[in-house]
């Protein structure tokens, strides 16, 4: 195996019910030190996937290797190179984050002397050097969130392998933790995020592994994603009074397809291409209307992720 694979999973299935496949034949690799977003909607397979990765699920059939170690067969030594966030981590009230880390560096066999140096830096990883000596009852979500984090890297993976870990934080929050990671990949660590927030997946992750109806649609950058999606309107802010005789003016141009109103901007419908948001754009600028702005509508995974799944059910959008 390319010793630059760190995750492969090879022709992978799982089903709970007989007949009822929730991963049915999945294949993908994963790259040493990329930040890969694993995106699909609820009971897509997204987690299953994870838990057999983890050796927390058994596969009906397939393989899952972690640098090159079959985790199924060998879990103890696939997973020493692993740091795992897996649903919603339980809370212990009474605990500080220093005993929490130190009972966790204990089980799994970490050098007492520098288990005590090894939490000060992780808890700095995570922004929560200040404290480490308080009751995590008293901790917001998100600072509860960034303390599993630092959980999962105390032992210094190699490996990232996070579930939801944004789920129910606010945006704050959500930025902390997509900063933590892109500081992760500095570090040299891989990242598989499995998430259905669209958006944060595209803020954060290098590529993409769309899931649903337990297969993979489709795996690719993120960069690549939005090249093959075509913007099919674009907001224009006018500096003058947007008149009825504009709009009248703008709508009966050729390659306006139609005309909306949004907070004083005007939007239109056209075909996509860069050269037609350019003819538009100079007769505007002809006509001697005075713009301050002209955007034509950035594509996004959201919108990729719909399309395939439209294709793939058979559905015209």
């Amino acid at each position: 195996m390319n010793k630059e694979i760190a995750i492969r999973i090879e022709n992978l299935s799982k089903e709970y019910v007989k007949g009822v496949k929730v991963l049915d034949n999945i294949s993908f690799d994963i790259m040493k030190g990329d930040i890969v977003g694993y995106l699909g909607p609820n009971g897509s397979g997204k987690t299953t996937t994870i838990k057999i990765l983890t050796n927390l699920l058994t596969p009906t059939s397939g393989k899952a290797f972690i640098n090159g170690i079959d985790a199924t067969k060998n879990p103890k030594k696939a997973l020493c190179s692993v740091g795992a966030l897996i649903e919603v981590p339980g809370i212990y009230d009474y605990l500080t984050p220093n005993d929490l880390l130190a009972y966790f560096g204990k089980i799994r066999g970490m050098d007492k002397k520098k288990i005590g140096e090894i939490i000060s830096e992780v808890l700095t990883k995570v922004k929560l050097q200040d404290w480490q000596y308080k009751k995590i009852g008293s901790f917001s979500t998100g600072m509860q969130r960034r303390l599993a984090i630092a959980n999962s890297i105390l032992h210094e993976p190699e490996i990232l392998i996070l579930d939801e870990p944004v789920i129910g934080l606010d945006p704050k929050g959500i930025k902390d933790i997509r900063d933590m990671i892109k500081q992760f990949q500095k570090d040299g660590i891989t990242t598989l995020l499995s998430s259905h927030l669209m958006h944060e997946v595209s803020a954060t992750c290098d590529k993409v592994i769309f899931l649903d109806g337990s297969k993979i649609l489709d795996y690719a950058t993120v960069d690549e994603i939005k090249s093959r999606m075509v913007a099919k309107s674009i907001t224009i802010r006018f500096i003058d009074t947007v008149t009825p005789e504009l709009l009248a003016q703008i709508n009966a141009m050729e390659q306006v397809s139609n005309i909306d109103r949004k907070n004083g901007d005007v939007i239109i419908g056209f075909d996509g291409r860069d050269e037609t948001s350019h003819n538009i754009l100079a007769q505007l600028m002809k006509q001697g209307n005075k713009i301050a702005s002209f955007a034509p509508e950035e594509a996004n995974l959201e919108d990729f992720y719909v399309s395939v799944m439209s294709d793939e059910k058979g559905v015209s959008s």
